[in-house]
């Protein structure tokens, strides 16, 4: 149900209680006379009756309240004493609204309707009155009331629904906002722990590619007991292989240039006892030591040819005529 069907609602069940408080007033003040008749017959007497006044005069709502009075428009008792023995025509100018309801009550038509009221405070409120006829007399009851009295408890409710979906606002946007910050920052914290890793082994892969073993550190990653740990574990063992094949293959190389630089000064030593035997002169053998840029292109028995004898530098053997 929307706000305005309430407000309808709340606005039916409020002329209705004034529409029923009328005609029971009404209905009491009847049994009252006919058990005192003698009232009709004096107006000063309707007048002065205390306990009439306290059937004729009833509270409705908070502020409201019935009254009593003829068809001429005489007030016979009223909330207000000051209107007690008033007549009503003097208010068809100043509440033109309010006249035109009770001028239509004075024939004993049964009538209801909103009407403008002044506050001492000279503001304005909306009422409504209902007027009802006092069956077998001349007699008429008005109940009247601010409308807006029933419109209390509406408004009340609609005040806490405005709080409680403003405090759920407050609520769901502290929610957000908690939400939005734990989403980064656990964004933060799964990058720094995927991103670390994942940096590691990118400097570790370069390392490698660069023969530069000495540089590979996955320690750290090596700890962790997900799938980047066992990728980091997997490496660093992948890079010890690489690291020891590397270092045999080195060994091997630097055996042979060994080997080969023995075969050499062997060969040489034995090429000087040839000569001795035969008598040649030893000047006659001549020896070349000079830079070289490929100290693996000699092999043993090529003569004239170059040996590596190691620092860039190489040996060569020719035979003079």
């Amino acid at each position: 149900m929307t706000v305005e069907e309430s407000t309808a609602l709340v606005k039916q069940l409020g002329e209705e209680a004034i529409q029923q408080k009328a005609l029971d007033t009404a209905v009491q003040i009847a049994l009252y006379l006919e058990a005192h008749p003698a009232l009709l017959t004096d107006p000063a007497m309707l007048t002065d009756d205390a306990q009439l006044a306290q059937i004729a005069v009833q509270p409705v709502g908070k502020t409201g309240y019935t009254a009593l009075y003829n068809d001429k428009g005489i007030v016979f008792h009223h909330i207000n004493p000051a209107l007690i023995g008033q007549d009503m025509h003097m208010f068809a100018e100043s509440l033109p609204e309010f006249w035109a309801i009770f001028e239509v009550s004075l024939d004993g038509t049964k009538v209801g309707s909103y009407y403008v009221w002044q506050e001492p405070d000279e503001s304005l409120r909306d009422k409504y009155m209902e007027c009802v006829p006092v069956e077998g007399t001349d007699l008429r009851v008005a109940a009247t009331t601010y409308i807006d009295e029933f419109y209390a408890p509406l408004r009340e409710t609609e005040q806490k629904a405005e709080q409680i979906f403003l405090q759920a606002r407050t609520q769901a946007i502290a929610a957000l906002v908690f939400v939005s910050a734990l989403a980064l920052f656990g964004g933060w914290w799964l990058s720094s722990i995927i991103s670390k890793p994942i940096t590691a082994l990118v400097s570790a892969s370069q390392a490698v590619e660069s023969g530069c073993f000495e540089d590979v550190n996955l320690k750290n990653v090596e700890k962790r007991s997900d799938e980047m740990g066992g990728l980091a574990r997997t490496f660093s063992s992948m890079a010890d292989q690489v690291y020891e094949r590397e270092r045999e293959r080195n060994l091997k190389e630097e055996v042979i240039d060994l080997q080969m630089k023995v075969r050499v000064f062997i060969e040489v030593a034995e090429r000087y006892q040839s000569a001795a035997r035969r008598g040649d002169s030893i000047n006659s053998l001549h020896v070349d030591i000079c830079p070289i840029r490929n100290p693996r292109g000699w092999r043993p028995g090529n003569k004239g040819k170059a040996i590596g004898l190691g620092h860039g530098h190489q040996l060569t053997l020719n035979q003079r005529a």
